[in-house]
């Protein structure tokens, strides 16, 4: 008897895990989401695409945009939900950065254009990295509007998790 009773148990908790996911499991990490809504080509030298991503507090999400020498990449974003963000923009060097809300700094940014030139002396791949705080303790929800050369490549990731405090 006790066995049916534990093996019952046990059923019941996996199928819970199965149909609700991980997610909702105690000390699970959220997951950073993304969708794409729109990857379209404009005329013959520029491509757009355009991303929602959702921001637990704690996590980071880096877009990765390949460019040659000398092509121009120009953008915006805005917060859908949330107050404020980190953003930057990396390359070899780093071309912007926001106030930085982990130091406990409140001068994020809610929404921003930004635009940039691929010099040599940056190199060619570019990271625009958003991070929302752990100290936040909120979700972001970002809508980013990316336009760059039809040479240049943009990547998304598939997943990421929050960082570690």
């Amino acid at each position: 008897m006790r066995r049916r009773i534990l093996f019952a148990a046990i059923s019941v908790m996996l199928l819970l895990t199965l149909v609700t996911g991980c997610s909702s499991l105690p000390g699970s990490a959220a997951k950073t989401k993304h969708e794409i809504l729109r990857k379209s080509i404009l005329g013959n030298e520029w491509q757009m695409y355009q991303i929602r991503l959702t921001l637990p507090s704690g996590a980071e999400y880096p877009v990765l945009l390949k460019l040659a020498e000398g092509d121009k990449a120009d953008g915006y974003f805005y917060l859908e939900k949330g107050t404020n963000v980190d953003f930057t923009i990396d390359a070899d060097s780093q071309v912007y950065k926001s106030a930085n809300l982990s130091s406990g700094s409140t001068q994020g940014v809610s929404s921003d254009r930004f635009s940039f030139v691929a010099s040599k002396s940056q190199g060619s791949t570019y990271s625009l990295q958003f991070s929302n705080p752990a100290n936040l303790k909120a979700p972001v929800v970002i809508f980013l509007n990316v336009i760059y050369s039809v040479n240049g490549e943009l990547y998304v990731p598939l997943e990421t998790t929050p960082q570690t405090p």
